[in-house]
């Protein structure tokens, strides 16, 4: 994840160095739209790209459903996967009632050695990890306890 943000200035450097300034701030201005999109419309492209679908499976709570009171959602600035999981967890926070926290790791290699994150997103609560995107359906699962795919803190 680091290396898309370490590219763009290293590609800067030496465009300045062998072309000129022009050159640099045309490959800053490049690489950071390039970015910027690639996030935007990864859901659209996320199939030809390889990844599969994105699409969302909706939750619905239903009857009332214990519920941790935290939730801590890590990201990092150039994961596409992380603004759909960022969304759906915003979503369930307004049924369920939850508090909603984020940590942006893209430049905190401190919180990813200490949390021991090898991929973002990252969603954790009271000791348990989801890691990767997820439906709507699986993160309710997830946050209720009642889900198969979740990783047990070590």
């Amino acid at each position: 994840m680091w290396l898309t943000w370490l590219a763009l200035p290293v590609l800067t450097l030496l465009a300045f160095l062998f072309i000129g300034w022009p050159a640099a701030l045309a490959a800053i201005a490049v690489g950071v739209t390039w970015q910027i999109l690639y996030i935007r419309f990864f859901p659209r492209l996320s199939n030809s790209l390889g990844y599969g679908s994105v699409a969302d499976v909706t939750a619905d709570p239903g009857v009332s459903v214990p519920v941790p009171n935290r939730v801590t959602l890590y990201t990092a600035s150039v994961c596409p996967f992380c603004p759909l999981v960022r969304s759906r967890l915003a979503n369930l926070q307004k049924q369920l009632g939850f508090e909603l926290a984020e940590v942006d790791v893209t430049f905190r290699p401190d919180v990813v050695k200490e949390r021991n994150l090898r991929a973002v997103p990252v969603v954790e609560t009271e000791g348990r990890f989801w890691v990767g995107n997820a439906t709507s359906a699986e993160l309710l699962a997830f946050l209720t306890k009642s889900q198969p795919n979740a990783e047990q803190a070590s």
